[in-house]
């Protein structure tokens, strides 16, 4: 509590607790002789402020602080009687334009309105205290004593009136009362301990209030029903995310550049991982592959440490690799590896198998590209030629301009086991 003296005059004299070095070495608190000025208010405020909370006591004993201040205050400025509400007018400060809200003169005893209307402002006019152009102490410290104006007439009021306790908190107490003293007075009276049976009956005969059984499993169903919802929308979410980001892969792995060398097609690629990272970015040199006539199947123009780095890239084969930061290929697992790279941007591994064949009176070898009817093409956007003999089967890409055979040269070709 706040120490209060009384000096040799007879005047009041409030003495602030004592503050911490970390206060003390910004606000300095003095004593308090009769009526406090602004300057004694405001410095009370502004360690409050400061405080924020930091040291609960210390916090409560500047609330007590202040509260003798602003209680001198208003011993000075208005009557003490018991119903000072009925003969006094508590006139509130100028507000600027950018606190909203609007108060009015408030005569005798406040309602609740004006008191909430009173409180409305002081929150914001302390809310302003983060933003040093707009806050004002003077105001602030002006509204905190008319609050406490409004607020101790209200106390005043009501206990005149005897307002303070209703009658079921009265008849409470008055219930409890024998029960604290019995133990300490001896027995009760006969007539005494039939009043208290009998208000025990009455007591009990209270029927206590039903529950709805209905109201929880209503709630926990629909909190259910809420989850499930939450959880079917972001499973939908994940679907759509992954679909594309699988098409944009797809897109990015069907680009491809192809040039010829020594006879052979060859098809150049910079293919994106699962994660969206191109192989150019990790250092990888393109990812070349060509069709082998003689193999009758595609192949893979990499180093076997380029494979394994591929494998890692694309995080794939981890059975084939050995190795950490730098990748090495198992002995004996690059053909598993070049296939498995293969399929992974879209080139079907397999090759077809060629079941029927026949021809106009056409030479068993020719040099003429004849073009072979599959259907669309492939995801990857590729369409197989017969090149050369009968027995060998090419790739084209899109991008590679496809020859074009006279009809009398047709030569008609059944593939199947396309993979």
């Amino acid at each position: 509590m706040t120490p209060i003296r009384v000096s040799r005059a007879g005047e009041i004299v409030l003495i602030p607790p004592q503050l911490p070095p970390y206060l003390a070495a910004v606000h300095e608190l003095k004593p308090i002789v009769g009526k406090p000025v602004d300057e004694d208010v405001k410095a009370i405020h502004a360690v409050i402020r400061a405080l924020n909370s930091v040291n609960h006591y210390l916090s409560m004993q500047l609330s007590q602080h202040l509260f003798g201040a602003q209680m001198a205050i208003f011993k000075a400025s208005y009557s003490m009687s018991l119903i000072p509400g009925d003969k006094s007018i508590f006139t509130p400060p100028e507000l600027p334009s950018y606190i909203p809200g609007k108060l009015e003169k408030v005569a005798g005893a406040p309602s609740d309105e004006e008191i909430k209307s009173v409180q409305s402002v002081v929150r914001s006019a302390e809310n302003l205290a983060t933003s040093p152009q707009l806050f004002d102490a003077d105001l602030s410290m002006m509204l905190s004593q008319h609050m406490f104006n409004l607020q101790f007439a209200r106390y005043m009021h009501d206990s005149s009136k005897g307002n303070f306790v209703s009658e079921t908190e009265t008849e409470e107490l008055h219930l409890v009362a024998p029960q604290l003293t019995q133990g300490a007075q001896g027995p009760n009276t006969p007539h005494e301990v039939s009043g208290v049976q009998r208000e025990e009956r009455n007591l009990s005969s209270i029927p206590e209030v039903e529950r709805d059984p209905g109201a929880p499993s209503e709630l926990t169903q629909l909190g259910k029903e809420l989850v499930k919802a939450i959880k079917d929308a972001a499973t939908e979410s994940k679907d759509i995310l992954q679909s594309m980001n699988r098409t944009l892969i797809l897109m990015k792995n069907d680009q491809s550049t192809t040039g010829s060398m020594a006879g052979h097609y060859h098809a150049f690629k910079n293919p994106l991982n699962h994660k969206g990272v191109l192989a150019s970015e990790c250092g990888l040199p393109h990812l070349r592959y060509w069709w082998d006539n003689h193999t009758s199947k595609f192949m893979i123009w990499l180093s076997h440490n380029d494979v394994a780095r591929y494998l890692k890239f694309f995080e794939i084969g981890a059975n084939l690799i050995q190795g950490g930061l730098e990748p090495k290929l198992i002995d004996g697992k690059y053909a598993e590896a070049e296939k498995l790279l293969l399929k992974q941007v879209g080139i079907h591994y397999a090759h077809p198998r060629l079941l029927q064949y026949s021809t106009d009176k056409q030479p068993a070898h020719f040099n003429n590209f004849l073009q072979v009817d599959v259907g669309p093409p492939c995801a990857a956007g590729h369409r197989l030629y017969a090149h050369g003999s009968t027995s060998d089967v090419g790739f084209s890409s899109s991008a590679i301009p496809r020859p074009t055979v006279s009809p009398s040269k047709t030569t008609l070709l059944s593939l199947a086991n396309l993979y």
